[in-house]
Parts: structure tokens; sequence; C-alpha cells
């Protein structure tokens, strides 16, 4: 008697089991689905998997799209800001809209910059578009009405806890990928119309964010404008009149590459007092 109880008992108990071993299977197959299914905008960020642009919404809404840990912690640091358009002091160019000024067509005031060639018009048509400091692109591509093609380079400030971001609106065509690493005054785009909704300029525009910013407006918080004059941003941290080295670096990585697998040419000797430097070391 005692032992038809003992196993009844077993019998509970193995059945149990046998409930729990199906219900964990269940939600491992479940899961192991949701983690072979590509992800989405929504799930992991225009970067996730490498997600083609193709595949982004129309009109896209970046701003919701937030900056992954990786990301942030790849953003390099800067050796100073420049401006964007002409030469990189600002000369052959002009503000034609500053920061700050009533802007009526969008109901407040103007975020950014409108920089034009000293022609006008549309003479800046297909102008260089210039990395304003070394960074990490983090949007090429539309963003969305009244924006046409827009690039995004974020920053990283020595002593500051920020990510800045550096946006290039109304391009005519956007020469860089989302990931990759540029230095000062090197070419992004060049001058747009913004699919013919505006005369050739450049739409500039400094931002303090950790969020993909492309076609969003400008919004406060605790009354703080997370949009920067790009003039006292520039003024504060102002390039050394050098090029950045890190393109020249870029370069020879590239360079290096592309010599692998292949005989080295003899090295040539270096200057007195010069620092060989590897640029591997550069990643």
């Amino acid at each position: 008697m005692a032992q038809g109880r003992i196993s009844r008992g077993r019998w509970v108990s193995l059945g149990l089991l046998g409930l729990g071993v199906a219900a964990l299977s269940a939600a491992l197959l479940l899961r192991s689905g949701e983690e072979e299914s590509a992800p989405t905008v929504a799930t992991g960020g225009i970067y996730a998997a490498d997600t083609p642009l193709a595949s982004l919404p129309k009109p896209l809404l970046p701003g919701m799209i937030l900056l992954t840990p990786e990301q942030m912690v790849r953003v390099p640091f800067i050796d100073g800001f420049q401006a964007p358009l002409g030469l990189a002091n600002g000369g052959f160019s002009y503000d034609a809209q500053g920061f700050g000024a009533p802007n009526e067509q969008r109901d407040g005031n103007h975020t950014g910059q409108d920089l034009n060639g000293i022609g006008g018009e549309d003479s800046d048509l297909g102008d260089a578009v210039y990395a304003a400091a070394r960074g990490m692109v983090i949007f090429s591509g539309d963003g969305g009405p009244g924006w046409g093609n827009v690039i995004i380079v974020a920053h990283r400030i020595p002593g500051d806890a920020r990510i800045i971001q550096t946006l290039y609106a109304h391009l005519d065509t956007c020469g860089v990928k989302v990931g990759r690493l540029v230095g000062r005054g090197e070419p992004l785009g060049t001058v747009g119309t913004a699919g013919g909704q505006y005369k050739a300029h450049l739409h500039f525009e400094a931002v303090a964010s950790c969020a993909v910013e492309a076609g969003q407006r400008g919004y406060a918080k605790g009354g703080v404008m997370n949009r920067l004059d790009p003039d006292e941003l520039m003024a504060h941290y102002p390039a050394p009149p050098v090029p950045d080295p890190y393109a020249a670096v870029r370069r020879l990585r590239i360079r290096e590459a592309a010599l692998q697998n292949t005989e080295a040419p003899a090295a040539a000797e270096l200057p007195e007092g010069s620092i060989p430097v590897s640029p591997t070391q550069f990643l």
C-alpha cells in the first residue's frame, strides 16, 4: 500500500518535471527563433547586423534611435573643430541664416547655420562638405521631408562626458557610410538643394545627443537646448592650423592592407629625430 502511494507520487513528480521541461524547451525555441531573425530598426537600431538603408522606414524617425554603448565607446576624441564649407577657417563661405535666428518655416528658431559659397544662389551646388572634426559617421542617408540627404558625425571632446554631433543636411551626395571613422577636414559629401526644395546650401548643426538627430526638432531638457551654437563650439575648441593626421594614418592603414601577402618595399631611412609609427596602432 505504501509502495503504491510512493509510486503514484513518483508519477506525479515525473509528470510535473515533464511539463517543466516542455515549457523550458518551448521558451528556448521561441528565443532561438527571435535570435535567428534579422534585427530590425525597432529592435536593434540602424546598425544591427548592418541593416541596409533600403530597409529603413521612410520618412525615417532616427531621433528615436539611441546609439549603442559600443558605438559611443568607438567615437574618437577631437583635436578641434573647423569650418565644414570653404576653407578650414570659414573663408569662401558665409552664414546666410545664423543659429537662433527666427525660422517661420519651422515655427521656431533656427537650430543651425545655413552656409553658402560666396557666389550665392546655386553657385556652390556640388561643392565639397568637410567633417568639422574627427569623428564617427552615425547616419548617412535620407533625413526625411525637408532635409534631403543628411550625414551625422559623432565626436568626443576631452574632459566632456557628452557625445557631440555635427549634422550636415540638404546634401546632394553622401560619400561616407555609417560606422566610418573620419578625420577633421575629410570630405563627407557635396552641397545640395534637398531635392530642389531650396537654393543650394549646407545646413550645419552641432548637437549634444546620444541619439541620431536627423529630421528631429531641437528639444529642451531642463531648460537646456540640445542644439549648440556652432560658432561658439568652434571658438571654444579651435582646430590646430595643421591638417588632421588621422586621415593620413588611415590612408597608410589602407595601403598596409593592400600590401598584405605581397613583398613589402624596402624601408626608407627616417630623417634624424623622427619617431617610427606603426599604422596598426591606430585602430
